[in-house]
């Protein structure tokens, strides 16, 4: 039987809860008919499906009539008919999408257990999601009637199937999850990822998934160090070299490792990339390649890799103990543990395959693997820096690993991440299920980043620039000079209390002299006093706090009697709150954390600001003064500041966790 190549993934969902035992499979022969329910008769529908993204010629069928398809929503009933440069896309409430290629027929049709998609030519492609973990609904069943039997597809895992209905003969792939076919003689046959059934009139055989061996031709890698120092070491050598700048080829057998940087492997002919983080240590099998394939060896000894495949090509990576492949773009890190393996996918859908295990793991999810057990798999957190997919936003850190984009909208997205507004030099890029992503964070640069749905409708677009933190020139701390004399001194001081220095004329009677300063109306006692003997007497910063104040300056014999009276001078210290920048005095990068910290600084007038999501309460000169409670296992503030008519500014403090915590 001659086998149809399906380039698909998968095949529509129903909202029923089952196939009812009963229901009759098709005869054989040519194609099953339509039944076509009219408009008026369709009553309430369990579909709550639209018709979207339609291109080519594609036709809608309703009521006995046949038209042109416009995008608008679906009725029970409605078949739909694609010509040979047609496409479409059913898209429901839930989020879930139905694709539809060319040369193609269904209908969209319920019965007492639920919704049925009745097939008659064509591939049509869609995914079953799995059930929410806890969830006490029934798990979504999915049937499909063809001409050559019935296929169950769904229950608590996620389901990827392609079904392809030819003139005389068919094919059920199952990449992810399981199926339950019946044919048309009442034959029930189970498949599981990786296998398929193969029909024609008559029969359906059980086909196993074949081993790959390919062909493949070998590339060249070449390794280059992003930061810090990247080492390479030849097989069968035990000397470790430094990667100079221009980069390094890499043989079979090499090991490569990272001190303090990143280690990128480009890959000669492909855009996927593996970059081997700091502290870890891999050692290069071999990559090869035929057509649209990769397949990259390789034994990752220590550390972590990120792994970022190309868009429009399968990609296969083997490691001892784990094997990864890809059918288009992912994005995805992967870390060795004494156990075994964390596996976490930003973007992109992926397979874990184990010797005969075959585990799905989607854009948005992280799994755990350790020893022969099956792999844990739950949803990736977000970072605790969460920014809005905004026009524009400054980020100021130091140590960030990574922070998460967000967006309006549910159902899947495509997102590419880059560092130039072409979007020729990607970070990231992918589907993705939910409205956000995780997105490594640079220590210095500008990122743009753009959301769109899968037939191309944008969502949104931005970017943001990243940097270390700094402090402005103009607040740094400041040193005042304060002369002896009628006139009032004024010193305006903005985040830090300046340091201040008090000047008076040289007695020449005078062995040393003797300062007191006293705040305005409380001349009891002095906040201050210095003996000194010069005619300049330093106040160090933070004595001194804003207000008025009255000070004297006494010249004292050698045995220290007072030669003169001190006569009183006038100092004002005023706090200007025209600072041009938001400035966190505390707490400081690297403090030690507790269930507590203590935030201080100050903000531009005529912003808003909050930490950690919660908003902060400004005084009257727009200072802050408050406990906060850290974010994240490695501790974190978040400072936000919106307003003033510029970017949203970010600043983020780094703690270390305490000891008694």
């Amino acid at each position: 039987m001659r086998a149809l190549r399906v380039t698909a993934i998968c095949l529509l969902l129903a909202l029923g809860p089952g196939c009812d035992e009963e229901t009759p499979a098709p005869a054989p022969g040519p194609p099953v008919p339509v039944a076509v329910v009219a408009a008026g008769d369709a009553g309430a529908s369990l579909l709550a499906a639209s018709l979207e993204a339609l291109r080519g010629e594609v036709r809608l069928e309703r009521g006995g009539k046949v038209e042109a398809a416009t995008e608008g929503p679906l009725q029970r009933g409605d078949a739909l008919e694609t010509g040979p440069d047609g496409s479409a896309t059913v898209r429901f409430a839930d989020g879930r999408s139905v694709e539809v290629g060319s040369n193609a027929r269904f209908v969209l049709d319920e019965d007492a257990s639920g919704v049925l998609l009745r097939v008659a030519r064509g591939i049509v492609l869609s995914r079953v999601p799995a059930s929410p973990r806890g969830s006490a609904a029934a798990a979504v069943e999915l049937r499909i009637l063809t001409p050559y039997g019935l296929t169950r597809v769904g229950g608590e895992e996620a389901s990827e199937v392609s079904v392809s209905v030819g003139t005389d003969e068919g094919l059920v792939e199952v990449r992810l999850g399981a199926i339950e076919f019946v044919s048309e003689d009442g034959k029930e046959l189970q498949a599981a990822a990786g296998e398929s059934v193969e029909l024609a009139a008559g029969r359906a055989e059980l086909v196993a998934r074949p081993e790959r061996v390919l062909e493949l031709a070998t590339i060249q890698v070449t390794v280059r160090a992003d930061t810090g120092r990247v080492e390479v070491r030849s097989k069968g050598s035990a000397q470790w070299r430094t990667v100079n700048r221009g980069g390094q080829k890499l043989a079979s057998g090499d090991g490569v490792r990272a001190r303090g940087g990143t280690a990128f492997l480009a890959l000669e002919g492909s855009a996927s990339t593996i970059a081997l983080s700091s502290g870890g240590e891999l050692v290069l099998e071999g990559v090869e390649q035929q057509g649209a394939r990769d397949e990259a060896r390789l034994e990752l000894r220590q550390g972590e890799v990120s792994l970022k495949l190309a868009p429009e090509r399968d990609s296969r990576v083997v490691m001892p103990g784990l094997t990864v492949e890809s059918q288009g773009a992912a994005d995805l890190n992967v870390r060795r543990t004494a156990e075994g393996f964390d596996v976490a996918a930003r973007a992109g859908d992926v397979m874990l395959v184990r010797g005969a295990s075959r585990k799905a793991l989607r854009a948005g999810e992280q799994a755990t693997l350790s020893g022969d057990a099956e792999a844990q798999v739950e949803p990736l957190p977000q970072a605790p820096l969460v920014l809005p997919a905004v026009q524009r936003a400054q980020v100021f850190h130091q140590g960030l690993s990574e922070w998460t984009l967000t967006w309006e909208g549910a159902g899947d997205a495509i997102v590419e991440v880059a560092s130039d507004a072409a979007f020729s030099r990607p970070l990231l890029r992918g589907v993705v299920h939910q409205p956000s992503v995780n997105v490594p964070a640079p220590t210095r640069g500008r990122l743009y980043w753009r959301v769109r749905r899968p037939d191309g409708t944008e969502l949104t677009q931005g970017s943001a620039s990243f940097a270390p933190e700094r402090a402005p020139k103009n607040l740094a701390r400041v040193t005042n000079e304060v002369p002896e004399g009628p006139q009032k001194t004024t010193i305006f001081y903005q985040d830090k209390l300046p340091t201040v220095i008090f000047t008076y004329a040289r007695d020449p009677q005078a062995a040393k002299y003797r300062i007191a300063i006293y705040r305005n109306g409380e001349l009891g006692k002095p906040v201050a006093e210095r003996t000194v003997a010069d005619t300049r007497a330093p106040l160090e910063a933070g004595v001194l706090r804003e207000g008025s104040f009255l000070w004297s300056v006494t010249p004292l014999s050698r045995s220290g009697q007072a030669l003169r009276g001190g006569r009183m001078n006038k100092l004002e210290l005023v706090y200007d709150n025209s600072v041009p920048v938001l400035v966190v005095n505390a707490p400081r990068n690297g403090q030690q954390a507790g269930k507590r910290v203590r935030a201080v600084g100050v903000a531009p007038v005529g912003t808003r600001l909050s930490i950690n999501g919660r908003s902060v309460p400004l005084d009257g000169k727009h200072r802050f003064d408050t406990w906060v409670e850290p974010l994240g296992s490695t501790p974190v503030l978040l400072f936000r500041m919106q307003g003033a008519g510029g970017a949203d500014v970010y600043v983020v403090r780094t703690l270390k966790r305490g000891s008694r915590e």
